[in-house]
């Protein structure tokens, strides 16, 4: 192999860098420019200009607003959401978590769990920890289920030994 063959492909590589640079440089340049000419532009814009603003009112009927309750302290709630594709079951689980001393942080987890027809018993399916500082909180999870239909319930436990359990639900496709 020839030094001049091994060089070739190094200096080509090297070159579509410097365009690349060379490109982004302009691209900020140009931009820069642009917002110095804008800056200036509006400095001069005339006073006869703001008196011609005509004020916008927003309606608030056009988007109407949606709330969710939290469910009521020592029960859980599973909301199923919307399907984006067969067989995938996303859900919104939520309860609401009371921290009896405030100045400290308190944790939790989250399981799901599948009843298995086999072993007659729940299995965990999924789980997802977390915490928060202060009085209490509405604690949510998003999990889904794909592809495996059954019966589920979620499970909240809390540090210091609370444990609930959601009814059970069904899963299909």
């Amino acid at each position: 192999m020839s030094p001049r063959s091994s060089v070739a492909p190094v200096v080509a590589s090297g070159t579509a860098s410097v365009v690349k640079l060379l490109v982004a440089t302009l691209a900020f340049t140009g931009a820069y420019a642009g917002v110095e000419t804008s800056r200036g532009a509006s400095a001069q814009a005339p006073a006869s200009a703001a008196a011609q603003a005509q004020p916008v009112t927003l309606s608030s009927k056009s988007m109407p607003a949606t709330t969710v309750e939290a469910p009521a302290a020592g029960t859980i709630a599973v909301s199923a959401l919307t399907v984006s594709r067969p067989c995938h079951r996303p859900y919104l689980i939520q309860s609401v978590v009371d921290n009896p001393r405030p100045d400290s942080a308190v944790s939790y987890g989250w399981r799901l769990q599948r009843w298995s027809t086999a072993t007659r018993t729940w299995r965990t399916y999924l789980t997802s920890h977390s915490g928060f500082a202060g009085r209490s909180q509405t604690a949510e999870w998003q999990p889904s289920v794909v592809d495996n239909p059954g019966w589920y319930r979620a499970e909240l436990s809390v540090s210091g030994g609370t444990r609930l359990r959601s009814a059970k639900f069904l899963v299909s496709c």
